[in-house]
């Protein structure tokens, strides 16, 4: 399927490993150019190597200080500047990370805010400038798996979900008249992910996942197929929109 942004340029964040890998492999392998982005800035030339040697598309590797919103922005910058411009835009968020599991700091939840939902909203709203003035964008975060942990990790968790998800489905709607489509990807209660191979992956960034009711999973490549469809040209009029991962076990 021809997904229309051949020519395009995304950043990816999380593109080192797992589901940003996957994807920025799917959107070079439609020609679009891709800036990844990761902790690790070998791991990022790595994968943008691969995409440049087998789909011949633009592709470059930076490093990330994921937690850190100032550096965040300056880099969006930079690398619109090498870009020339970003028109499309995924990452996975990050979940909450306490020292100790069990007990909040006495910033912790302003802390926890400004890293588990202001940051997402600042470096979508340093891209969404050059997007309307083109008339075309897609952005697409994807809430990480939830933790099966303690009780404050599980608050953590669901209050920056539901922050995110209220505001990327308010800002959506404000965005249609510009063309520029943003959604969001979320587990479906109950189901893990799986590596390629269909093995269940117990890398950092699957801690905590469940099997489902009957013990379905999601692969990487399945769940990368439907990350390229939500960032295409074929989806334009779905903004908005907060997508489960997940089967229907009672069809």
């Amino acid at each position: 399927m021809d997904l229309g942004i051949k020519g395009r340029r995304a950043l990816i964040y999380g593109g080192s490993r797992g589901i940003g890998r996957a994807v920025a492999g799917a959107l070079a392998a439609e020609g679009a150019d891709v800036a990844v982005c990761a902790r690790k800035e070998w791991a990022a030339q790595k994968v943008a190597s691969e995409a440049a040697e087998n789909s011949g598309v633009r592709a470059k590797g930076y490093k990330i200080d994921a937690w850190d919103e100032p550096s965040t922005r300056t880099l969006v910058s930079h690398i619109v500047d090498d870009f020339g411009a970003i028109d499309i835009m995924f990452g996975v968020a990050r979940r909450p990370a306490l020292e100790d599991r069990n007990v909040l700091p006495p910033d912790g939840w302003q802390s926890q805010l400004d890293r588990g939902f202001l940051r997402f909203k600042a470096t979508t709203e340093a891209l969404l400038p050059g997007m309307q003035n083109r008339q075309w964008g897609r952005i697409l975060w994807m809430i990480p798996w939830p933790v099966a942990g303690t009780s404050v990790e599980r608050q953590l968790y669901s209050v920056t979900t539901a922050a995110l998800t209220a505001w990327l489905e308010s800002v959506a709607a404000d965005l249609a008249k510009d063309n520029v489509a943003v959604n969001l990807l979320k587990p479906a209660p109950g189901y893990r992910i799986a590596g390629s191979g269909g093995s269940p992956r117990h890398d950092k960034s699957q801690q905590g996942s469940i099997p489902g009711p009957t013990g379905e999973t999601l692969s990487i490549r399945q769940v990368a197929v439907v990350a390229a469809f939500l960032l295409g040209n074929l989806t334009g009029g779905m903004r908005g929109k907060a997508i489960d991962l997940g089967f229907d076990t009672s069809a």
